[in-house]
């Protein structure tokens, strides 16, 4: 499909996609995420936070539920495996499948790309995956690349990249690393669910937020301008801010929520 709209922007991202399918998928997924899977309308994103028995992260993912049995999560590139290897060890008896598939993921920017990008797509061929932010100018699609439309112009990555620093969204491997603990991340608002039963990992974070504690490390969001003078990593440069790993010490920077969009 061709359109002739070049007001969008659009990259494929090096993303893993994994497919978890099977009868017991929605449960099994509900008992060791973070978030809330087991309620997700199908065709809704839900972003979460996978984690060890010990409270630690092993990863930041985004699922998308497809069917009532079967569910697409998209990772980092190279993590799928990980992510795999960790619910493994956890699946017994269940009547869940999980692989890494060989499916592609396109984020498109723009006035109404949601709409415009919506429009054009086989849905029984292609899923809508929403950004965080859930804002009707980005979106991406999970899918066969030769199923996406030709609409809007290719971009480097780096410039898609810019829409999610500017949004206070983490990337794993970079702004959020393997082995850190919940709350660095500072997305637990959106990542967790405090009102859902038992998960590995459950007792650190839950422990964290009824005493009030935080992280030695925090991931803060700065204006742009002040990149040179924070006292931290910085991890992420967006157009308008960076995001930096800082010591709760630090004074500057602000919540990620504060430039949430």
């Amino acid at each position: 499909m061709v359109n002739s709209d070049q007001s969008l922007q659009w990259s494929d991202l090096a993303n893993d996609v994994i497919v978890v399918d099977g009868d017991d998928a929605a449960q099994f997924l509900h008992s060791q995420l973070a978030s809330d899977i087991l309620n997700a309308p199908i065709g809704s994103s839900v972003h979460s936070l996978l984690l060890e028995p010990t409270g630690h992260v092993v990863s930041l993912l985004r699922i998308v539920r497809q069917s009532d049995t079967r569910f697409l999560i998209d990772v980092e590139h190279g993590a799928g495996v990980t992510v795999i290897r960790r619910l493994s060890k956890f699946l017994l008896r269940a009547k869940v499948t999980m692989s890494v598939s060989d499916l592609s993921v396109r984020a498109f920017r723009g006035t109404g790309a949601r709409n415009i990008v919506s429009a054009e797509i086989d849905h029984d061929a292609v899923l809508v995956a929403d950004p965080w932010w859930t804002d009707n100018n980005a979106v991406d699609l999970i899918g066969l690349s030769h199923e996406f439309p030709h609409t809007g112009v290719c971009v480097d990555p780096t410039v898609i990249d810019h829409f999610r620093v500017d949004a206070g969204w983490p990337r794993m491997g970079v702004d959020i690393r393997e082995g850190d603990i919940p709350a660095t991340t500072n997305i637990l608002s959106l990542a967790v669910s405090f009102t859902k039963g038992c998960y590995p990992g459950q007792e650190l974070v839950e422990r964290m937020d009824s005493r009030g504690t935080t992280a030695p490390v925090v991931l803060r969001v700065f204006p742009v301008s002040e990149r040179e003078s924070i006292d931290g990593e910085v991890t992420s440069i967006g157009a308008r801010y960076v995001l930096a790993r800082v010591s709760r010490q630090h004074v500057g920077g602000s919540d990620l929520s504060s430039v949430w969009m």
